[in-house]
């Protein structure tokens, strides 16, 4: 019983067996055991652990506080690794136990309800969360998550599985009663504040390594992590930003007062990917990415033939 915990499966049975049972003896005869290695065992885990488990002297014996505690603990595990022994040897795992996914906001505002629902038919327990791309990354790395939908690929890391959802055209938005021009980005920077992502995000990021490689130098004054604020500084007529028409469609096309143009310098996209570590989750990681697809093809790529025609026109949106 040397390890970390101080404990192990059997060890745990042995103790739940004579708790259960009464006497180290009436234990042995049910496991098989003799009575002097149940003794040995129970004495070297209450060692190990640093607590009597046992009022010794009741009969039957009765457990201490601590014994009670371990005795709760113990029985739940037991009952877990039983369970997982049954589903290995009746091959009934095909339906996962977990399933935690991180997914960048605007998608999860597109498509996040719907895709719960389809997460929730392969997994009894699911977590969902949000927030910065870089640090989807990073959990997936770290084994924090198993399945990321996010604008970074970690295309440097092996042993990943890569599944395209959808790329998309960053545009120019300004407030929606502007009626200046929209081809000179410098120009519109002196009438109007440039509204940015922070610059740790990876959508920030993208946008001011483009502007670097176009030349262009815009205002810093304003940076905003969250992309409903951004948008709604913007249709209030605080300044103009850049931007994706997914993260449009989060906050809300319908209640948006802006106006959406092409970006008058060269052309700049981002391509949103499941990945997930390879062989783990089975047909799983490509079965959601398939799902995600066709729940963007309906209510996102409506939207936008309402509200941005020109922008399904003029760009070919990959869906997968």
């Amino acid at each position: 019983m040397r390890n970390a915990f101080g404990f192990d499966l059997r060890s745990m049975e042995i103790f739940v067996e004579t708790l259960e049972r009464g006497s180290q003896s009436a234990a042995a005869d049910h496991l098989g055991l003799t009575q002097s290695s149940v003794s040995h065992c129970l004495a070297t885990l209450e060692e190990a652990l640093g607590v009597a488990l046992f009022e010794r002297r009741s009969r039957p014996l009765e457990a201490t506080s601590a014994g009670r505690f371990f005795y709760d603990r113990a029985r739940r595990l037991l009952g877990e690794a039983r369970d997982t022994r049954r589903e290995l040897i009746s091959g009934a795992f095909g339906q996962l136990h977990q399933m935690r996914l991180a997914l960048v906001d605007s998608l999860a505002t597109a498509v996040g309800r719907p895709l719960i629902d389809v997460i929730r038919r392969h997994t009894r327990d699911y977590t969902l969360t949000t927030g910065l791309s870089h640090m989807h990354g990073h959990s997936l790395l770290t084994r924090h998550v198993d399945v990321i939908i996010s604008d970074d690929r970690l295309e440097n890391y092996d042993g990943l599985e890569r599944h395209s959802i959808l790329r998309e055209p960053f545009v120019l938005v300004m407030p929606g009663d502007w009626q200046g021009p929209a081809d000179n980005l410098r120009w519109l920077s002196r009438q109007l504040e440039f509204i940015r992502y922070v610059p740790h995000s990876l959508i920030g990021q993208t946008i001011e390594r483009h502007l670097r490689l176009a030349n262009v130098e815009l205002s810093a004054r304003i940076h905003l992590d969250n992309t409903c604020a951004l948008l709604k500084t913007v249709s209030d007529g605080s300044g103009f930003t850049i931007t994706t028409p997914l993260c449009l469609y989060q906050a809300g096309l319908d209640h948006l007062q802006v106006r959406v143009e092409p970006l008058p310098v060269a052309p700049l996209e981002r391509e949103l990917t499941l990945v997930a570590r390879r062989d783990e989750l089975g047909g799983l990681p490509s079965q959601l990415a398939r799902d995600a697809r066709r729940l963007l093809r309906g209510a996102f790529v409506d939207e936008l033939e309402k509200h941005l025609p020109w922008v399904l026109t003029r760009h070919a949106f990959m869906l997968g």
